[in-house]
């Protein structure tokens, strides 16, 4: 018998609920998955078929909350999925994890993803007691370093060929939190039963 996947909690926040990812997102998901401008920082090539992002978007939902877990993150009036936040390579034995989030480019530049993530780093370092969370960027991608530095990241250095992306080898630079150097944010989380 396959295994339940475990509900994730609920991270509210102003505008934002930040919810277990449902087969119903994919069409939201693909919409950034299928768009190459999008895609071109991501951690894996464009989707080119919806099946693609059926595919992960099921793996989104089936996680190991002590290696990854993924929220969709969904507009809090009307639940429409605008993007995603997670935690991945999780050490959670070891206090340590890689964040990512994606908001879909028509909902960017609106202090959404900064918002997610910040309540994502609260649960990470309030509830799973994690002490240093990382962040690998492309040098190219601005947004995502201006967000991270904002939150309070530190950048640690540059990795070459860092991170293979369909047959091409990218630099990332290694941006990193400790617990100690984290103000909490205004997230409120809501344990689902």
């Amino acid at each position: 018998m396959a295994k339940r996947p475990e509900p994730h909690p609920i991270l509210l926040t102003t505008r934002l609920r930040l919810r277990q990812f449902r087969a119903e997102d994919t069409d939201a998901m693909h919409e950034c998955f299928a768009d190459p401008e999008a895609m071109r920082f991501w951690n894996a090539p464009v989707h080119t078929k919806r099946t693609e992002t059926e595919r992960t978007v099921l793996r989104y939902v089936a996680c190991t909350p002590s290696y990854h877990r993924h929220w969709a993150v969904a507009d809090i009036e009307t639940d429409r999925c605008l993007g995603l936040v997670s935690y991945h390579d999780g050490h959670i034995r070891n206090k340590r994890a890689a964040i990512g989030y994606f908001i879909n480019p028509a909902y960017q530049s609106r202090g959404m993803a900064t918002e997610a993530v910040s309540a994502m780093l609260d649960f990470c370092f309030d509830h799973l007691g994690l002490h240093r969370l990382q962040a690998f960027i492309d040098p190219n991608n601005t947004p995502s370093r201006k967000l991270v530095e904002k939150l309070g990241f530190g950048r640690e250095g540059l990795l070459r060929d860092h991170l293979r992306v369909g047959g091409i080898w990218r630099d990332e630079i290694l941006y990193a939190l400790l617990r100690t150097g984290r103000s909490s944010s205004a997230a409120v989380p809501a344990l689902i039963p």
